[in-house]
């Protein structure tokens, strides 16, 4: 009896209650921890993926990824829930463009698609997914990024496997901006902020001036080699732009080689709080829901 009117209830609780499962794709994990109204639930979800599951963003076990999101989504009590996921790193490319008009127009996908700019990306816009958000500025200035459209098909049907409704698929590079935009949005003009992903295979730096994103580069696994990465990339920067007169370390994530870091800049890294969420990718996740 208690079990049939739990089944006839659930409709109603999620009208009344509705839950969002924030989930992070990874080609080796997945984090996820529920959404509820403007605040999150403890992670829930926070699980190892076998070897080659996943490869560069790209699903290669369908069928069992589907299953194991499905069987997540029954053990933790969620069936009345839906599910707001964000892309692994590696699927998608980013770019900041510059809108070739004097305002952005009602529909700035399709307008984008006609004007196909050159912006040599591995995926033709015109069989791609396109995500577009807003920068902050007086200029009409917008972050773009950009998947295969086969990839997100394959991750559509994971979800459509593991019997989840699928509310959004975001860029994992747009959420991780979003959960920092705070941070970044009224500094300095003459600040060069560089934020560090540590990967288990090494990492990803982004350049950002405010809250613009200038330059983004994979880092090498070895510590040494990863500072003097860091050191080049950064050098190679300045010398471009001399305006830029200080600098800025955020780390996502603690890093072994922080010390040496910290020495090579001459600046003291800060280690960003995600808390009360699991990760920077999932504070942006739910950040990014809100606005739209």
């Amino acid at each position: 009896m208690k079990d049939d009117l739990d089944d006839r209830l659930r409709p109603i609780r999620a009208q009344v209650l509705p839950r969002r499962l924030l989930l992070e794709l990874q080609d080796d994990a997945l984090m996820g921890q529920v959404l509820r109204g403007n605040g999150p639930e403890p992670v829930s979800i926070d699980l190892p993926l076998p070897p080659l599951t996943c490869l560069d963003g790209q699903p290669l076990e369908k069928e069992p990824l589907g299953d194991l999101i499905g069987d997540l989504m029954v053990r933790d009590g969620l069936l009345d829930a839906v599910v707001l996921a964000s892309l692994p790193e590696g699927a998608a490319e980013w770019r900041v463009i510059d809108w070739p008009l004097e305002a952005i127009p009602d529909d700035p996908i399709q307008a984008l698609r006609t004007i196909d700019p050159p912006l040599s990306l591995a995926v033709p816009l015109s069989e791609a997914t396109i995500d577009l958000q807003p920068l902050p500025g007086a200029n009409p200035r917008m972050l773009l990024a950009v998947a295969s459209r086969k990839l997100v098909d394959d991750w559509i049907e994971v979800f459509n496997l593991a019997g989840v409704p699928l509310e959004r698929l975001a860029p994992a590079q747009s959420c991780r901006l979003a959960a920092v935009n705070a941070l970044l949005e009224h500094t300095a003009e003459d600040v060069l902020t560089l934020l560090i992903h540590p990967l288990p295979g090494g990492g990803r730096l982004l350049l950002l001036r405010r809250a613009e994103p200038v330059f983004d580069w994979p880092l090498p696994e070895d510590d040494d080699q990863l500072v003097r990465e860091v050191t080049r990339c950064v050098a190679f920067y300045r010398r471009r732009h001399p305006s830029v007169h200080r600098l800025r370390l955020l780390l996502s994530a603690p890093l072994a080689s922080q010390d040496q870091l910290q020495d090579a800049l001459g600046v003291r890294a800060e280690l960003l709080t995600t808390q009360p969420f699991g990760s920077l990718v999932l504070q942006g996740l739910a950040m990014v829901e809100r606005v739209r």
